[in-house]
């Protein structure tokens, strides 16, 4: 009973502490992206870009850039049993941005890559392959937002 009571104290107590993520309050951005056109690559990641970006499609009175991506996704194996199938994968993102401001043009480029066991369910590997090009593009999406009002704050 006692460690019942002190289990609850606790995440009553922990429950209350007042955290706050880093960069909650930081969403103020004064830019917007008129319009981002995906020339090649991998159809997912795209998507998936472009959903994580959606916020900053809303026309704004501030500045507007004008995006043109191109998308390079591999998956390579690297290493193998002694039967020869693959025991782990190497899932890479090489993402291009041509990025156009007020007559400017800039090229941002950002990698991501992430190791992946090889599963013995062929579904349960491309739903998990799914999951970590959902997270990429999140991480894609936010770099291209920092480096964006990077670029908005000179």
């Amino acid at each position: 009973m006692k460690k019942f009571l002190l289990i609850y104290l606790l995440a009553l107590a922990l429950h209350a502490c007042g955290y706050v993520p880093m960069y909650a309050n930081n969403q103020k951005v004064d830019f917007y992206i008129e319009n981002i056109e995906f020339d090649n690559g991998d159809k997912d990641l795209a998507n998936f870009i472009k959903t994580n970006l959606n916020n900053y499609l809303v026309v704004k009175d501030s500045k507007k850039f004008k995006i043109k991506t191109s998308i390079e996704y591999v998956k390579n194996s690297l290493s193998k049993n002694s039967a020869g199938e693959t025991e782990e994968y190497e899932l890479s993102s090489y993402v291009i941005f041509d990025v156009e401001s007020e007559g400017k043009n800039l090229e941002i480029k950002i990698k991501e890559t992430f190791k992946m066991n090889n599963f013995s369910d062929e579904f349960e590997e491309l739903e998990y392959e799914r999951v970590v090009k959902q997270t990429m593009s999140r991480s894609i999406a936010s770099k291209l937002i920092i480096r964006l009002s990077r670029l908005n704050d000179n």
